[in-house]
Parts: structure tokens; C-alpha cells; sequence
């Protein structure tokens, strides 16, 4: 599967460019259109930060995993499967990359916390400190960096990260990681994610690719267009309210010009030149005096409720501000940094005596329990601290907005309420909370009650001016501005709704364009996993914008349309998931040169598992590709198909110590361990007896399912078929003749005294359990030596017989 994604060279802005310029939209249309489009602010999903490979994970203390064991990969791009049964620890090296990388585990995500995060910290070991960690390769020239995260408290989130280079200088995770990238071609697939990536509306996915694909553009255009449309449409309905409100007052009014503007307000198009006409008809300097008076009437100061709100923010954050115990986060910090080196040089040194005064025994265990709460407690303190400060900036701002300065036409005049306007805007040059608190509080009661007034006056000497007409008139004046505008939006929204019905095909069509390569790749990945099922996947498109967004996906069932979900086996819904995590994880412009893939095996069929196979091998070709699995099918599909892979296997003992190591062929770790247990002086004659010769069955064994399966390989049996036929040999006689004869049913001595002198008492004395006593050393030696010989001939015996075939 191909790493490369072909993008079109031209921006998505340059593209909505040039079609609207073929348009043949009207020129108004075009405008508009030109007027809402936004400028291109995408950037490279990577960032500044370089490729990212990983060559090593590392876990202590954390779920199956006790004292610290480092999983070591392979550099650069490649397949590496690690195997292990259930149980033995493999996901939690997978879960330790997650949780190191990304900071977060996506085990717990959507559980309930009290049952899925007690079991973070391992259980047999107590004493030691939980951590997990990775080593990357950062960058085009692969400069080493640890990613570490560790925990100082009894709760998953009481738990800090720590970057440093090979040369152990610190570094900042945002130098070595990208958050966007991480969370946008995020290089893990969870086993919990197999089933849950798939349910639902796919919403995650689609804001990604949205983003992958630089659609945003699209949905904020989109979304201009739309807003466009609907200010335009309050307008007009403000103006329509107006009217039927200025209508009802104008008909109980029996003055002639109340008349004359009922009339021209009445009809399908209210008269807006003859509302003027009527409104200018008045003296100037008795109007000059009225828009004075209504400037006053229609006053407001600050609004009371907002103001007690933030009065009450202010003094909370001054509160919380004053309740800190430090006065600052960094100076809690630092205190924790000293505590944390001392801690270190406790651990480092192993002596418990004071290395600044020199006392003896000062640093014992009581004081490290104390040193580390009382870290945990600074850093905490740190933390409300740095909230507090960031919460008392908030509300200090926030109080600042408040604040209005004096009104335009109010400035110069030398009367009580610019005098008092002027205290109030004042209040915007205050900083401390608890101050500001008290003098918006002041200034704005006295603003508030001088307002009042100012009105009450105004509307009085309104009332005196003119009777009944001119309080009506202001409200006219008011109306006239409203139609206006509603006059004007009526264009404008014509001319929006042109647009959008001209905008949404085209925003579709870009979008399935710069969307079809990934389509592709997902069907590519489909169709290699279920090669032979009756589900077909077809288009994958996205609907709607970000954060109302889903992935709709074309499936059918024999040539039907079918909904996806209801059609699929489990298998194939994993499938699915896995179509769609590759060509999103192997974006062009991730930075991470690796993906890490947990138990992708489980509720496959033989089928789907060799088509895995074939897809982890064709990602490998271009990444570091890690699958952790307890299913030894995937390592069988490997064998069959002839793809190279590095194996590792994981292995559990008591009290969580896991190991790991690399798997080699099983007929040589076979006759390896057979080989070591001969060696040992000191084991009991009765166990080599006993234990001995079934490790040289287990060596004889593997060599025979290796020859059978490389045999019915040729032939051309799938793996399933494969498996079935092995699955029915139940004794060594019946491995042997189904590897020499092709047939599990005959009898085999005379071959394999052809290639072996003295094999078939080796078989027999495996298949009954009887075995000749071993003494000594050298015949334990030579019994392995035997069993290494009869293993070879029969691996050679069954290629030779296979050419012999063949010719």
C-alpha cells in the first residue's frame, strides 16, 4: 500500500477562486461571494517538528508489567510482530508508548474511572516507582530523545512527563512531538478503539480528515455564507416587527401626522421616502434640541446585573489569589525542584545522610515519604496558584470590557453626568482585583442613578416639547433606520441564497476530490483483508462540517446497498476499523514514522488474517509497523506468505517479571533449550529422563509441521485449509509420514531410515514415552544430537521429495 497521498497542487482558496470566476454568476452574486471568502490559514499537519521513529518502550510498574523492561525495536521501517499469550504483558508495552506519547490511555476513555484505572499501577510491585517511557529518533539526522512519564501520587493523573536528549539535557514536548499531528494522524490503534472507531456517526474521524485535508476552508466559507444570509434575515424581520408595533401606537394617535405616517407605514411595502420626508420636515434648531433630548432619553449607563456578576468574579479571584499559599507557581515549583533533587540524590547515592549540612541519617525513609508529599503538595499548590493568577487576568479583563468610555457626543460637556461617566471609564486603569471590584461597584451605582435621572428629565421635557407625537416621532426615527437597513438586506440576502445553492456542490465536490485518495486506500486495505467476503465497501465520503460532521460509507452484500453495521461479522467490522485508521495514520504529512497496532488479529478468519498479513507487510515497506498479538495466526500467515518480520516474544513470570526476546526458527529454539538442558551436571537423572526426550519430540515435531505446511503451501492450500489438516495430528508417527509421504495415514519407517539411519527409533520412543535411561552428560549430548539430525533430514527429506514432485 503505497505511503503517498497525491494532493492537487493548487490551494483550496485558488480553486474556489477560479470557479467562481466561471461561474456566470451575476456580478452582486460574485461579490458577495468574494467578500466572504476566507483567507488560506492552513499549515503542514507536522508542524516544525521533524520525523518521528521508535526504538524502544519501556514500562515499571505499570499494569502487567513489575520491575522496568525495555521492549527494544528494530530502527527504521520494517514489520515487528510482538507475540505473547494473554496475560503475559505485551498491551501494556503498547498501552506504555500510548500513555508516554499522548499522555492519555485510550483503555480508559469512556469508562467508568473506579473500574478501569485502578489497575494502572502493578500490583506486585509496590515499591517501585510506575513509569513509562519511549525512546524516539527525532528529526532527519535521528537525534536520540526519552520521553518519560512517571508518577508521584496514588492517582493516574498525579503523574508528570519529562523529555530529555541522549546527552541528558531537557528538552519540551512540543519540540519532539506535534499535539496537532498526534491528533490528527495519531500512530495508535488500541484494541478497544478496533470496535469503538467504528460506531456511531465516525465523528472524530471526519473533524480529522477535515482537517488532513485542509477542508476547513470549505466549512468556514460555508459557514460565511450561511450567517450572511441569516443577518439579513433578522433585519428584515426587525423591521416587519417594528412596523406592526409603530402601526398599532400611530392608529390611537389622532394627530395628522400620525395619520399621514400610519399611511405610508400601511400596504405590502411600507413608504420609507415619504417617513423621511415627514421626519425632516421639522425646524432645525427645535430637531437639533430634540435629537439632544433623545440622546438623553434613550441613555443607558452600565447594566447592574453584568456589573454584580463581575463584581462577584473579581472578588472571587481576588479570593482565590489570596488563598494561595505561595505567592507565585514558579516559587512552589522551584521549592518541589529542590525536594525532587534531593529525592534523587538520595535514590542515586543510596546514603541517607544530609549532603548540604552533613548530618547523619537525616535523609532516611520517613523523610523521603514526607519529601515526596510534600512535592506533591507544592505542585499542587503550584497548580492553584497559576489558576488563580490566570483566573484573577480573566475577570480583571473581563471587568475592563465592562467599562465603556464616555460617550462620544457626552465628551467636553462640564455637567455632573460626564463628570461621573468619566469616573466609571476610569475604572479600565485599575489592575488589582479586589480594587477594581470595589470601584466598579461604586462607580457604576453612581452611573446607574445619574442615567436614570438624565432620562427621567429627558423623557419629561419630550413629553412638554411636543405632546403625544413626539415620543412616537423617536420611535419613527428609530423605524426609518431599521427599514433602511432591511431595505438593503433584502438584496443581500437574495443574492446570499444565490450563493450557497451555487457554494454547496461545489464545496462537495472539492471535498470528495481531495477525499478520494484516502477512499481508495481504504477500499485497497478492505479488499486485501476480506479478499473473499460478500461485503463490499464503496464510497467513503464526509457529511456536514466539523463538530456536526460523520462518515457516511458505501457498503453492499452481493451486489445491495446495506447499512454497514448490520451486515458485518465482528472480523469485518475490525477490517472496516483498520481501512480507515491506515490511510488516515499513514497521512504524507505525518511526522511519525511508526504506527503501533494492539491485537488486530481477533475475530478474524484465517482469510482476513492473511490479508492482514499482506497489509501490515505493505505498510512496513515505509514504516516502522509494531503489532502487539496473543494470536499465533498472524506469525503463521507471515511464515506462509514469505514476508519478512522481526518476532518478539513476551514472556510473564511470577510476580510480573516479563522478558522479552527475540523468536528464532522453532526447530532451532527447540533443540536450543533441548541442548541446554543436556548440559546442566546438575539435573536430576529422573527429569532428563522424562523431561529430556519430549523436548527432542517438541524439535522433531516442528520440523515436521514446517516441512507439511512449506509442502501444502506448494500446493496451493490456503492457511485455513493449512491449519485444518495439521490440526488432526495427534502423534509424532502421524507428523512424520504427513512431512516424508504427503499423507498422515501411512506408514513411514522405510523413509525415515532412508534419510536417517536409526530416525524411526527416535519416533517410536517419542510417540510411547518410553526412553532409554541417561545416565550421563554425553548420552543426554548425544540423544539431542540424534534428535538434530533426524529434524534436518526430515526438513531435507521433505524439500527433495517436494522437487521430486515438482519435476
Amino acid at each position: 500500500m503505497p505511503d503517498q497521498t497525491d494532493q492537487p497542487p493548487a490551494s483550496l482558496r485558488a480553486l474556489l477562486i477560479d470557479r467562481l470566476g466561471h461561474s456566470g454568476l451575476a456580478p452582486e452574486v460574485r461579490a458577495l461571494l468574494s467578500e466572504l471568502l476566507p483567507e488560506d490559514r492552513s499549515k503542514d499537519v507536522g508542524g516544525t517538528v521533524g520525523p518521528v521513529e521508535l526504538r524502544s518502550i519501556t514500562a515499571a510498574g505499570w499494569r502487567g508489567i513489575g520491575p522496568r523492561t525495555t521492549l527494544e525495536l528494530p530502527p527504521g521501517p520494517g514489520l515487528v510482530v510482538v507475540a505473547g499469550p494473554n496475560g503475559s504483558g505485551k498491551s501494556s508495552f503498547a498501552e506504555a508508548a500510548e500513555t508516554a506519547i499522548t499522555g492519555h490511555n485510550s483503555r480508559w476513555e469512556g469508562r467508568r474511572a473506579g473500574d478501569w484505572q485502578k489497575g494502572w499501577r502493578n500490583l506486585h510491585s509496590p515499591d517501585v516507582t510506575p513509569e513509562v517511557g519511549v525512546e524516539l529518533a527525532v528529526g532527519k539526522r535521528g537525534e536520540l530523545v526519552t520521553v518519560r512519564r512517571s508518577w508521584h501520587g496514588a492517582k493516574v493523573d498525579d503523574a508528570r512527563t519529562e523529555v530529555r536528549a541522549v546527552d541528558g539535557s531537557e528538552r519540551k514536548l512540543e519540540e519532539v512531538l506535534d499535539a496537532e499531528a498526534l491528533d490528527l494522524a495519531r500512530p495508535f490503534l488500541p484494541y478497544s478503539e478496533l470496535g469503538s472507531m467504528i460506531n456511531g456517526t465516525l465523528g472524530n474521524l471526519h473533524d480529522a480528515f477535515f482537517k488532513l485535508l485542509g477542508l476547513e476552508l470549505l466549512a468556514e466559507f460555508d459557514d460565511r455564507v450561511k450567517v450572511a444570509a441569516s443577518e439579513c434575515e433578522k433585519l428584515i424581520k426587525r423591521a416587519d416587527s417594528l412596523t406592526g408595533q409603530l402601526l398599532e401606537e400611530l392608529n390611537s394617535l389622532s394627530d395628522l401626522r400620525a395619520r399621514e405616517a400610519a399611511q405610508a407605514l400601511s400596504g405590502p411595502k411600507p413608504d420609507v421616502g415619504r417617513v423621511r420626508a415627514l421626519l425632516d420636515s421639522r425646524v432645525p434648531a427645535a430637531e437639533a434640541e430634540l435629537a439632544r433630548l433623545r440622546q438623553y432619553a434613550s441613555l443607558a449607563g452600565p447594566d447592574p446585573r453584568e456589573v454584580d456578576g463581575t463584581v462577584a468574579r473579581l472578588r472571587g479571584a481576588a479570593a482565590a489569589a489570596e488563598e494561595a499559599r505561595y505567592g507565585s507557581a514558579e516559587e512552589a515549583r522551584r521549592l518541589a525542584g529542590l525536594l525532587e533533587s534531593a529525592l534523587e540524590h538520595q535514590r542515586r547515592s543510596g546514603s541517607s545522610d544530609c549532603p548540604v549540612c552533613g548530618t547523619q541519617g537525616q535523609l532516611d525513609r520517613a523523610w523521603a515519604q514526607q519529601a515526596r508529599a510534600e512535592v506533591e503538595r507544592l505542585r499542587t499548590e503550584a497548580v492553584v496558584a497559576e489558576a488563580a493568577r490566570k483566573e484573577a487576568t480573566v475577570a480583571v479583563r473581563a471587568a475592563h470590557d465592562l467599562v465603556q468610555p464616555v460617550p462620544v457626543w457626552l465628551r467636553g460637556e462640564a455637567s455632573p453626568l460626564a463628570s461621573v461617566w468619566q469616573e466609571w471609564a476610569q475604572c479600565r486603569d485599575v489592575t488589582h482585583p479586589m480594587e477594581l471590584a470595589n470601584r466598579v461597584e461604586r462607580a457604576a451605582a453612581v452611573l446607574d442613578d445619574a442615567c436614570r435621572q438624565v432620562r427621567e428629565d429627558a423623557a419629561l421635557r419630550l413629553s412638554e416639547h411636543d405632546g403625544a407625537w413626539r415620543p412616537v416621532a423617536v420611535r419613527l426615527s428609530e423605524w426609518l433606520g431599521a427599514a433602511e437597513a432591511a431595505e438593503a438586506a433584502r438584496d443581500r440576502r437574495k443574492h446570499a441564497r444565490k450563493a450557497r445553492t451555487w457554494l454547496r456542490p461545489i464545496i462537495d465536490e472539492l471535498r470528495d476530490e481531495r477525499l478520494r485518495p484516502f477512499a481508495q486506500r481504504s477500499q485497497g486495505v478492505w479488499q486485501k483483508l476480506c479478499e473473499h467476503s460478500s461485503v463490499v465497501l464503496g464510497s467513503v465520503t464526509l457529511a456536514g462540517t466539523p463538530g456536526r460532521g460523520k462518515v457516511e460509507l458505501g457498503v453492499s452484500v452481493d451486489d445491495m446497498d446495506a447499512p454497514a453495521y448490520s451486515v458485518m461479522s465482528q472480523g469485518e467490522l475490525h477490517s472496516l476499523a483498520l481501512s480507515l485508521f491506515l490511510p488516515r495514520a499513514t497521512h504524507e504529512a505525518s511526522p511519525f514514522g511508526f504506527l503501533v497496532i494492539d491485537d488486530p488479529v481477533q475475530s478474524m478468519d484465517p482469510e482476513k488474517v492473511e490479508g492482514l498479513a499482506r497489509v501490515l507487510d505493505s505498510c512496513a515497506r515505509s514504516r516502522q509497523v509494531v503489532v502487539f498479538t496473543h494470536d499465533t495466526r498472524l506469525q503463521q500467515a507471515i511464515v506462509h506468505l514469505g514476508i519478512k518480520a522481526t518476532v518478539l516474544r513476551v514472556t510473564r513470570q511470577t510476580d510480573s517479571v516479563v522478558g522479552v526476546e527475540p523468536l528464532t526458527d522453532p526447530v532451532d529454539q527447540a533443540l536450543a533449550e533441548a541442548r541446554a538442558v543436556s548440559l546442566d551436571p546438575g539435573l536430576p537423572r529422573d527429569v532428563a529422563e522424562h523431561v529430556l526426550p519430549a523436548m527432542c519430540r517438541v524439535a522433531v515435531e516442528a520440523a515436521c509441521l514446517e516441512a507439511v505446511r512449506h509442502t501444502l503451501r506448494e500446493q496451493g492450500l490456503g492457511l485455513g485449509k493449512i491449519e485444518q489438516r495439521v490440526a488432526s495430528l495427534d502423534r509424532t508417527k502421524s507428523y512424520v509420514s504427513l512431512a516424508l509421504l504427503g499423507d498422515e495415514r501411512q506408514h513411514a519407517r522405510e523413509a525415515v531410515e532412508r534419510i536417517c539411519r536409526g530416525g524411526w527409533a527416535l519416533v517410536e520412543a517419542f510417540n510411547a514415552g518410553s526412553h532409554a535411561p541417561l545416565p550421563s552428560v554425553d548420552e543426554r549430548k548425544d540423544l539431542v544430537r540424534r534428535t538434530k539430525a533426524l529434524a534436518t533430514a526430515i526438513l531435507r527429506g521433505a524439500g527433495n521429495r517436494q522437487a521430486g514432485g515438482a519435476r
